[in-house]
């Protein structure tokens, strides 16, 4: 009662600013129904994310956003994920608050906006925040330069996350992620690079160590991504890696899709491997279509995600996602 309670709240004084002009609010629900076909089937709120942020009549150099959530995939909780204020000047922006540290190229893609029903397996597992509920405290600064070409960033944050707050804290996180822009004859390509270190001080990582492992001393990560897209075709890569006092993790996906009129066809290919000595690392196959009804304000979504093994489908997951937005 307490988390719709809150979640009301925000959606009543969102509305009432944006009659002043001074917020702008918006929101979206993804409805999920998955099976395997044989032991397990189920329907999900896949998530409900509601914000809202500074109107452009709001300030020329500052700005805020809030925004929440609510998913079935952690029961029901309710999570406050972003806080920011942002200040800008010239050619530099600054945020500080609780917001994603700047890593990765999926990750800072929008759940609404990405062509398959989910982020690669290799991201939910290698992102620096990963299992930390992605968000962090602390501050970041973005250089942009006129022709938006060259854009760079660099954090300082806790390096814990967001599930609790440690008043006596001996770790912390530099971040710093770069990437090019190119805009060639009505395509877009993006190629760039990340890295990340912590000082961790005794921090659970869950599907990355073992779950009786926690994690004391360095956490060096890095990574390289590189996206095309036109009209009709869409392709993107990454490659993530995460070495611990010296133990090593890495993977990467490959993600394309089809274009034709209002149908997209999806297909992946993932590969992960982890520090934890019971699971298999076999990679991870998707196919997925996805009728684009208005946009991404009104999608539905078919998706088979499997591995293969010994020549045959194991693991295999199929999912049907209504996603619709609360504001045309």
């Amino acid at each position: 009662m307490k988390n719709k309670l809150i979640i009301l709240l925000l959606i009543a004084s969102a509305g009432f600013a944006d009659a002043q002009n001074m917020t702008e609010w918006n929101g979206y629900a993804q409805l999920r129904a998955s099976s395997n076909f044989d032991d397990n089937h189920g329907f999900a709120l896949r998530r409900m994310k509601v914000w809202f942020k500074s109107a452009p009549d709001f300030s020329e150099k500052w700005s805020y956003k809030v925004q929440t959530t609510i998913t079935s995939f952690q029961q029901q909780k309710f999570l406050l994920q972003d806080v920011k204020i942002g200040y800008k000047t010239g050619l530099f922006k600054f945020d500080f608050g609780q917001f994603k540290p700047a890593y990765s190229l999926q990750m800072f893609q929008f759940d609404y906006k990405i062509t398959a029903i989910e982020r690669a397996n290799v991201i939910d597992r290698l992102y620096v925040n990963s299992s930390l509920d992605i968000r962090d405290i602390g501050m970041q600064m973005k250089f942009e330069n006129k022709s938006k070409l060259f854009e760079t960033y660099i954090g300082l944050f806790n390096g814990y996350g967001i599930k609790e707050y440690r008043v006596n804290n001996n770790g912390f996180m530099v971040t710093h992620k770069s990437n090019l822009n190119f805009n060639p004859a009505k395509s877009k390509i993006k190629l760039g690079y990340s890295v990340a270190f912590r000082q961790a001080e005794n921090l659970k990582l869950k599907k990355l160590l073992p779950d009786t492992v926690a994690l004391n001393g360095t956490d060096f990560r890095y990574n390289f991504f590189v996206l095309f897209q036109n009209k009709f075709i869409e392709f993107q890569a990454e490659y993530l890696n995460a070495n611990l006092n010296a133990q090593n993790a890495n993977g990467y996906y490959l993600l394309s899709a089809l274009n034709i009129n209002k149908h997209q066809i999806v297909l992946s290919y993932e590969t992960y491997i982890d520090m934890i000595d019971e699971t298999k690392d076999k990679p991870y196959y998707r196919i997925g279509y996805n009728y684009i009804v208005n946009k991404h304000k009104l999608r539905i979504m078919f998706d088979n995600y499997f591995q293969i093994s010994d020549n045959n489908i194991q693991n295999y997951t199929a999912s049907l996602q209504l996603q619709i937005f609360f504001k045309n």
